[in-house]
């Protein structure tokens, strides 16, 4: 069976976000002076059991944890392990920072992980610091050696490029992906962490630019075939290992491809990241049989979802670090 929106777009991914904490700071995702605990009711590992077996039933076979920072979760390998077990998932993944990946890798491995989507938007450490508001690049760099030692491959970097702080590092960043297979993605600034417009504006980097930048060091990219239903474009330096890719989700929305349903820690559907619809499906997680119950709830939340999004700044209710990754 296929989950499938009002517009015909199959929905078999999905993002799970199992907290708001975060150990990192950082300035497209965290606002200063934010602070953010698990409140009650956060998702748990029965909650994730359920969730999944009623997406799977549906058809959803992906799988990403995110949050905040999902390792700072004490549970992630339970539910990891709940993802790896449910029939008919195939990909089990998470985003992380990476900061404190090293020490707990084994068990999150043991459970099940496959995959490793990592955030890094500098290799300075200076610069990589002032991003992340104090955050040790060092500690990211090693997380990338151990996913890719450990066969956690596609190891996908993620990188926000905002102007005026990072865009100088564009080219260092493309380099990773030439000596060994890092797909290396460059993300354009989204508007969801209510920064003042004007200066979000003024950061603002459209994939475009970025793209000429790399192309001004490297040389033209070659193209590599990618699924429809992914957020990024990807493309390859000549003769490397690795691939670049651009998520523009700014000056060219995939909103009509998108096949992503988000959890959030507190338990609501986002059908659409880029939007306040959220439906609350807390009431599912305690019914008599809560996969029946959730399932019912994934039906109606892909009979909600949007045909897109607005990436126009303004005042949103929830930011980033709420949402999930």
């Amino acid at each position: 069976m296929k989950l499938i929106d009002n517009y015909g777009r199959v929905l078999k991914d999905l993002r799970i976000s199992i907290t708001p904490r975060c150990n990192y700071h950082c300035v497209y995702c965290h606002p200063l002076g934010m602070e953010m605990s698990d409140p009650p009711g956060t998702v748990s590992v029965a909650d994730v059991r359920h969730f999944l077996a009623a997406a799977a039933s549906l058809g959803m076979d992906a799988v990403r944890f995110t949050g905040g920072e999902p390792l700072v979760r004490r549970e992630l390998p339970e539910m990891i392990a709940a993802a790896a077990g449910t029939p008919g998932v195939k990909d089990v993944a998470i985003t992380t920072n990476g900061s404190i990946f090293r020490k707990r890798h084994k068990e999150l491995v043991a459970a099940g992980l496959q995959r490793v989507n990592i955030s890094l938007d500098a290799v300075d450490p200076q610069v990589f610091r002032r991003l992340t508001r104090g955050g040790d690049v060092n500690v990211v760099l090693d997380a990338i050696d151990l996913s890719l030692e450990l066969g956690l491959h596609p190891v996908k970097l993620n990188a926000v490029v905002i102007g005026g702080v990072n865009e100088s590092e564009v080219p260092a960043l493309a380099a990773m992906s030439l000596e060994r297979p890092l797909h290396v993605r460059f993300i354009e600034y989204m508007h969801l962490n209510n920064a003042p417009f004007d200066e979000y504006r003024r950061q603002y980097v459209s994939g475009a630019e970025t793209r000429r930048r790399i192309e001004e060091r490297f040389g033209k990219l070659e193209p590599v075939e990618t699924d429809p239903s992914s957020p990024a474009r990807v493309w390859r330096i000549a003769g490397s290992q690795g691939t670049i890719g651009f998520i523009n989700s700014v000056s060219e929305p995939f909103c009509s491809h998108c096949s992503r349903l988000r959890l959030t820690s507190d338990k609501k559907i986002r059908p659409c990241l880029l939007t306040e619809l959220e439906l609350d499906i807390a009431p599912a997680f305690t019914a008599a049989d809560p996969v029946a119950a959730l399932r019912e709830a994934l039906l109606l939340a892909a009979g909600k979802k949007p045909k897109q999004g607005s990436t126009l700044p303004t005042l949103r209710e929830r930011v980033m670090l709420g949402i999930g990754g």
